[in-house]
């Protein structure tokens, strides 16, 4: 059951793209083959007729100049003009016939264009072999330039058909190197299961262990998946797998092709599965399909490559990407270096500060010189209080992190980080109004001023309104830059001020109050949630609640989540869906001991211990927990 539902997507989707082949194929052949054979046919007879009369005319020129050839040939001592009459002799034939040498010089690279391989038997044409050949290469990208359209339609249908061809032809081989992947982690788990069986057997003195499937009939595809890669796959061994069909694929072709040698057959398989296609080699036509399907399992194979690599390790990569927590890294690195030259720069003029600050000196001997009135009149010393330097006078920097935390119908609670300030003393204001508005009291901007914590919850606001806020920081020193950010409020109906939390790395609650209007006649909640963000509402599962708290636990690790919620009341209406949230679980971090190992059967003999887990624990348990508030 489980080789057939993974089967039969890949063989359907492999039967479309070969028939889409042969159908271009057959289009190319109808289109190109009449016209090859009559072009080709055209290029020897004007090969040849120029050939005739090129050495015609030289015939001739000889006829011309025979006395001047005796002559020369007579001559017995070979002097100095018996050199320049032949050079004058030669120079006539050749300007008299050079026209007639470049006509034939040009015909035969016209000859050529038509015919890249020459036109001996074996040369390609544009038969069904050569032109299934010639589209398979070219939707594969690798394009050894054999053959080429020449007509106009020619050239228009193979550039339709390879708008179409070439992501149908990706797709495919895509899909069959993930299935093959996936077809050897399989194969790699059920190897690994055996193997502990065996050593868990040898170790408590021969009992046996009872031996289970390891697919049932209602397992999710996904789920199997998701299960299988539990076990860290080498990626090494995959590209050996690439590097020894490599080697295989080439004694297959050299086989074939007896006039190439061993390392020939080398390089022509890898710049084939690696879609490079110089086409400097040109296999023989009664070996192309040989070839070709030879070219193929190695595309697939190195695709296969290629993915493994990517499960293992981009995700990892990709991990480190998201907790930078911006599409734009370079940004954090220069805001960083900047933060660190204004406190550079302010700890610089603090010490500035310091060493122009004076000590008060005894100016009794100056006073004896100067009349009392300008001792009267004499300021004092400017001397600045202990622990009061000068500072560098800069606007703080703009909150970070400013997020929606809860919205209402009626109010939006928001939160920030504080903001980097020279000064201790920091305080935030929020500017909001209505975003699109016809009326201009409505657009009037309102403020909150002076809060001093990191969060604030506005008001008095409209109701299924889309509201504008900029928040910025405000010391002694000035204020911040603006940030924006725009949020709807939530209609009267809905399930108001709905809030995530996470209570563990993979297990999020989901609080809410209740809605502003008909609340007592609220039947039950119902909470929406997925794991693909990108799929249809109608996808989404489904969780009644009876109260207002729901918890997920044991999501899965590092992962995206939806969540959101309507109101069900007593008759049978439902509200307005609330806002929706996206929750990020946490990385899965592993257990102590597994720690600085590299070998997986060492990890996951730790990891399936009995103590601990065994293989009848449930990999993915759902369990969803409401409480009454």
């Amino acid at each position: 059951m489980v080789v057939k539902r993974f089967l039969s997507p890949h063989l359907v989707l492999v039967l479309t793209c070969a028939l889409y082949m042969i159908f271009g194929a057959i289009i190319f052949q109808i289109l190109e083959g009449q016209k090859f054979d009559s072009a080709k046919n055209r290029s020897l007879l004007r090969i040849e007729e120029v050939s005739d009369t090129y050495i015609n005319n030289v015939f001739d020129s000889l006829e011309e100049r025979r006395p001047q050839i005796e002559a020369l040939v007579g001559i017995k001592n070979l002097t100095q003009s018996f050199f320049v009459r032949k050079q004058e002799i030669a120079r006539q034939i050749i300007g008299r016939n050079k026209f007639v040498f470049d006509e034939y010089i040009g015909s035969v690279f016209a000859a050529h264009r038509i015919s890249r391989h020459g036109y001996d038997e074996d040369a390609p044409r544009w038969d069904f072999i050569n032109s299934f050949f010639f589209t398979a290469t070219m939707l594969t990208s690798i394009g050894y330039g054999y053959v080429a359209p020449s007509t106009f339609y020619g050239r228009l249908f193979g550039v339709i058909y390879c708008l179409i061809g070439i992501p149908l032809t990706l797709v495919t081989v895509a899909n069959v190197a993930k299935f093959i992947s996936e077809t050897v982690f399989l194969c790699h788990y059920e190897l690994w299961k055996y193997w502990m069986r065996f050593k868990n057997r040898n170790k408590e003195g021969g009992a046996e262990e009872e031996m289970r499937e390891l697919f049932g009939e209602a397992d999710d595809e996904q789920e199997i998946l998701d299960r299988v890669r539990l076990v860290r796959f080498p990626p090494i061994v995959v590209f050996m797998f690439v590097f020894i069909y490599g080697l295989f694929g080439a004694y297959i072709v050299q086989i074939n092709e007896s006039d190439w040698t061993y390392a020939e057959s080398l390089y022509f398989m890898f710049i084939s599965i690696l879609t490079v296609g110089f086409g400097d080699y040109r296999p023989r036509s009664e070996n192309l399909m040989i070839v070709l399907a030879v070219v193929m399992g190695g595309i697939m194979l190195t695709t296969m490559c290629m993915d493994v690599v990517g499960r293992m390790y981009l995700k990892e990569i990709h991990y480190l990407g998201r907790k930078l927590q911006t599409n734009n890294p370079f940004y954090l690195i220069r805001e960083a270096k900047a933060r660190r030259r204004r406190a550079a720069m302010a700890s610089l003029l603090a010490q500035l500060a310091k060493g122009m600050i004076f000590a008060h000196k005894n100016y009794s001997e100056l006073s004896r010189k100067k009349s009392k009135k300008k001792m009267s009149r004499r300021r004092p010393s400017h001397v600045l209080p202990d622990g009061k330097f000068m500072f560098a006078r800069q606007a703080p920097d703009p909150p970070r992190e400013c997020q929606v935390v809860s919205t209402s119908a009626y109010s939006v609670r928001l939160a920030w980080a504080p903001a980097f300030s020279a000064d201790d003393k920091v305080t935030y204001n929020v500017r909001y109004r209505l975003k699109y508005t016809k009326s201009k009291e409505d657009a009037k901007i309102r403020e909150l001023k002076g809060i001093e914590g990191n969060s604030a919850e506005i008001m008095s606001i409209e109701s299924c309104s889309l509201y504008e806020f900029r928040i910025t920081a405000v010391s002694r020193f000035g204020e911040s830059k603006a940030v924006y950010l725009v949020q709807y409020t939530e209609p009267q109906l809905s399930p108001q001020h709905i809030l995530a939390t996470k209570i563990a790395p993979n297990s999020v609650e989901l609080t809410w109050e209740p809605p502003y209007k008909r609340s007592h006649s609220v039947k039950h909640y119902m909470v929406y949630w997925t794991d693909n963000p990108s799929s249809r509402l109608s996808d989404w599962q489904k969780v009644v609640v009876q109260g207002r708290k729901v918890v997920f636990p044991e999501l899965k690790y590092d992962w995206f989540y939806m969540f959101c919620a309507n109101a069900c009341f007593k008759d049978g209406q439902r509200s307005p869906l609330s806002r929706s949230l996206f929750v990020k679980t946490d990385k899965l971090e592993f257990h102590n001991y597994c720690v600085g190992h590299s070998q997986t059967v060492e990890i996951m003999e730790i990891l399936t211990r009995p103590d601990e887990a065994t293989e009848n624990t449930p990999l993915l348990k759902r369990d969803y927990a409401s409480f009454v508030v």
